[in-house]
């Protein structure tokens, strides 16, 4: 009896210091954490287990805790004064996209490759890298995208064209060439054959299929193609 009247106390007592840290420290949703964020709630999430599990004593864990939070808010203030540290400790938000050209070297840094970054686009609504300004990925991992004018909704595409509705090609999406390779499955269901492809591309002024980073079918059936080491202007 009195092992449980204990553990009753030290989760009371534990859910009580996290509830208040919580408070401190602020909440985000979980679609909002850095790495770090999450390590630093791993910690203190297993502090907390600790306790109520009798491996550390309560003052132990409330020690414990108590360093956790400080480090915490100590980094949080050291990158709110320096534009360095935040840069450190803090991930800066990294353009991956420019004017519809995809910045592969870029993706590296985040060790993301062209796949992540077309899903992350779909969820986005967006099917075609050309309709792309601008594309960041943030600190916590997600994806901000800024469309070109002509395709931000309402678009002036839309009122110039008004009444004209664009059918959606069965092709949207559907990638030929990735890093370089030829996607068997995606040229087999475009229709097209290797030749017509390397036509294709040379009409775009690109001599090889090596050189290409992505092809792929816009909603408007159209190819498009980004080509390997973009320099960004």
């Amino acid at each position: 009896m009195a092992t449980d009247l204990g553990i009753i106390i030290r989760t009371l007592i534990t859910l009580l210091c996290l509830l208040i840290i919580t408070r401190i420290l602020g909440r985000r949703t979980l679609s909002e954490l850095t790495f770090y964020d999450f390590v630093v709630g791993l910690i203190l999430g297993n502090v907390g287990a600790a306790v109520i599990a009798d491996q550390f004593t309560i003052r132990e864990g409330i020690i414990a805790l108590v360093v956790s939070t400080l480090w915490v808010l100590a980094m949080n203030m050291l990158s709110l004064r320096f534009i360095p540290a935040r840069k450190i400790i803090e991930a800066e938000p990294l353009l991956v996209i420019d004017r519809g050209k995809i910045l592969e070297y870029n993706l590296k840094k985040r060790y993301y490759n062209i796949n992540d970054l077309l899903e992350m686009l779909r969820e986005q609504g967006t099917f075609d890298p050309k309709q792309v300004e601008k594309a960041l990925i943030e600190s916590d991992g997600q994806l901000s995208v800024l469309k070109k004018s002509d395709y931000q909704s309402p678009t002036m595409k839309d009122l110039n064209n008004a009444g004209v509705q664009t059918p959606v090609s069965p092709l949207a999406g559907t990638e030929v060439i990735i890093d370089g390779k030829i996607i068997d499955q995606g040229l087999a269901k475009s229709g097209l054959s290797l030749q017509k492809l390397e036509l294709q591309l040379r009409n775009l002024g690109v001599k090889s299929v090596e050189d290409v980073m992505l092809a792929m079918f816009t909603p408007e059936g159209n190819l498009y193609v980004d080509k390997k080491d973009d320099a960004l202007l």
